[in-house]
């Protein structure tokens, strides 16, 4: 009873699990058909033997066999339907159809399955990345990124080997159990006695296979562990260098390295103890068969040969079944964690309610008694915020650090929705608004660029993937970019690195601003984007962003904690401590806030 709850328990799970992965019942009938053809092939082929070595006793008379056994009327009669007499010859290139027609069926098998596997590995890693792009800003937040690329990378692939291992160990259930019928008609007391003994080393085997699951749940862990580090460190090798603590972090890799290593050490030596111990085991039984057929049961030489002949074909079948076996549990870790976190990634989509697709917004963009505080804190970060943005002009927003300027900001291209009040595009509801097409019209560059192994080319056109070759070289002018791309021998065709050597603050600054104002967007946000850069190069960026105001007739919004390249904007909003304490040009800024005027005198100076 408790086998058959257990058994109907896997199989829900499993159920679950194969449509989590998108594995169709289609392909598992194929599969299933394919591995019932091959163990047809392969019974025939072995089981022809029998009659080979009768037919050879009996100085092949055919004659003389078909008058003992009806089992030789039926193969005679098997022969004549094709026009095939038999003979010696006929008898031996069947088994050689057979066996052939067994390994066809094989090589179609193992084709499909490949394909199926590697094809189930991409969609898996595929969905992974479009559910992750599409949850929302506070679980991507919370989701650490090494942790995030060793599931898709590793942890995805091994979850798609447990689901379809249980396909092949139905495959090799069925083949023990015809090779097992097959030894039963042979010898029914031998295999009596063999079934006992392999029941009982199965109890040992039954141990083994269970730590398979934990020590896979380990592995799992070790390898998570193992990628977050490298992914945390190498982001931020300079501080480790400029820190000095190469030799701490080197000392807590090699032991991290040497925790994984141990647990796939040990998860190598379970598999192996099943084999060592087996293989001894059928083999002491086969020669017990020879022994025992020869001195109790009297048994024909056909008879021993091709009892012998199965029972080492047996051999591969159990130690398949064995490693099918440890193969599930050692993905079990691999599939919880899969299945965990598509269902937090499904939870935490992003809502996409709007309906009008048409960002069009022709007055103000106006926030009215906006509230926003994180999920898991009761403390708001923005009490109370009401403004209005007007079109086709300079709106920056300074303040102290931690204010809420990143926070205020990412409202508008609803990164984060409020958690009361509202923003209005000309009076609608920024929520009715596709979320698609208001994020199509709304241009973002970091104060830190993230600049991918491309060409200059390909990296503007990020933000317009269909954008033509004058349409780069525009915005590379616009932005201030065009005078070094000049300079340098492959033009627009030069390749980015990744570490950005060819590139100084300033020219990362201009290539992230031609991306964001190829697409002309209508509204332009910069989150401190000349943090990095020297006082003459943020003058010159502060004569690129007032230029672009009147050559694209765009918004800007501009963070920044530089108040001189902010004094000649069209509006000044001041956020102190999550709350508006000014709104006003510079001027009136300097009289109205405190704040603003206090550290205006200290950057004067």
């Amino acid at each position: 009873m408790l086998i058959k709850i257990k058994l109907s328990r896997f199989i829900k799970e499993w159920i679950s699990y194969k449509d989590l992965i998108g594995l169709k019942s289609r392909s598992i009938v194929i599969l299933l058909t394919m591995s019932f053809f091959t163990i047809v092939s392969e019974t025939l082929g072995l089981g022809i033997f029998y009659p080979v070595v009768e037919f050879i006793q009996a100085n092949e008379d055919i004659s003389v066999l078909a008058g003992q056994s009806k089992f030789w009327t039926v193969i005679v009669d098997i022969y004549s339907i094709v026009g095939v007499t038999v003979s010696l010859e006929t008898l031996l290139l069947s088994a050689l159809l057979m066996f052939t027609g067994r390994q066809l069926f094989l090589y179609v098998k193992t084709i499909y399955q490949a394909r199926l596997r590697f094809f189930l590995y991409k969609k898996l890693r595929n969905s992974f990345f479009r559910k992750y792009l599409h949850t929302n800003t506070d679980y991507q937040d919370s989701m650490p990124i090494g942790e995030f690329s060793e599931i898709v990378a590793i942890e995805s692939a091994s979850s798609v080997s447990g689901i379809l291992t249980p396909i092949e160990l139905v495959s090799s259930v069925v083949m023990l159990v015809v090779f097992f019928l097959i030894l039963v008609l042979i010898s029914w007391q031998m295999t009596i006695v063999a079934f006992i003994v392999i029941f009982i080393t199965s109890m040992l085997l039954k141990v083994w296979i269970k730590q398979t699951t934990i020590v896979g749940r380990k592995v799992v862990a070790a390898n998570i562990e193992l990628n977050s580090f490298l992914v945390n460190r190498i982001r931020s090798l300079r501080l480790v260098r400029l820190s000095g603590t190469e030799r701490a972090e080197i000392t807590e890799f090699n032991a991290i390295t040497e925790v994984q290593c141990q647990k796939m050490v040990e998860k190598v030596m379970l598999k192996t103890k099943a084999d060592m111990v087996m293989e001894p085991v059928v083999i002491a039984l086969s020669l017990a068969f020879v022994y025992f057929s020869v001195t109790l049961f009297s048994m024909s030489l056909g008879e021993i040969g091709l009892y012998m002949i199965i029972s080492m074909r047996l051999l591969p079948v159990v130690k398949a079944i064995i490693k099918q076996l440890q193969t599930i549990n050692g993905a079990i870790g691999s599939i919880e964690v899969v299945s965990k976190k598509i269902n937090e990634m499904n939870s935490n989509q992003e809502v996409n309610d709007g309906h009008i697709n048409n960002f069009n917004i022709k007055k103000n963009i106006e926030f009215d008694s906006v509230y926003f505080r994180y999920p898991s804190s009761n403390k708001y970060v923005l009490s109370n915020i009401t403004f209005k943005i007007p079109l086709g002009k300079i709106t920056a927003i300074v303040g102290p650090s931690g204010s809420g300027k990143s926070t205020l900001i990412d409202l508008l291209p609803r990164l984060r929705d409020t958690t009361s009040g509202c923003i209005n595009f000309d009076n609608i509801s920024i929520n009715k608004f596709n979320i698609g097409d208001l994020r199509a019209g709304i241009s973002y560059a970091s104060q830190n660029p993230q600049i991918f192994n491309v060409t200059i080319a390909e990296h503007i056109k990020y933000g317009k993937p269909d954008a033509t070759m004058d349409e780069v070289i525009y915005a590379a002018e616009l932005s201030g970019l065009s005078k070094f791309v000049d300079t340098l021998q492959f033009g627009y065709d030069t390749l980015l690195g990744d570490s950005l050597i060819r590139l100084s603050g300033g020219q990362q600054q201009k290539l992230e601003l031609a991306r964001v104002i190829i697409s002309n967007p209508k509204i332009l946000i910069l989150d401190e984007p000349t943090s990095s850069l020297d006082p003459e190069s943020e003058k010159e960026f502060e004569k690129i962003f007032f230029s672009l105001k009147d050559n694209l007739n765009i918004t800007i919004l501009i963070i920044s904690h530089s108040l001189g390249l902010v004094s000649n904007a069209d509006q000044i909003i001041v956020l102190n401590q999550g709350r508006i304490e000014s709104t006003g040009k510079h001027t009136d800024l300097l009289n109205s806030s405190s704040w603003y005027k206090k550290a205006w005198n200290i950057q004067k100076k």
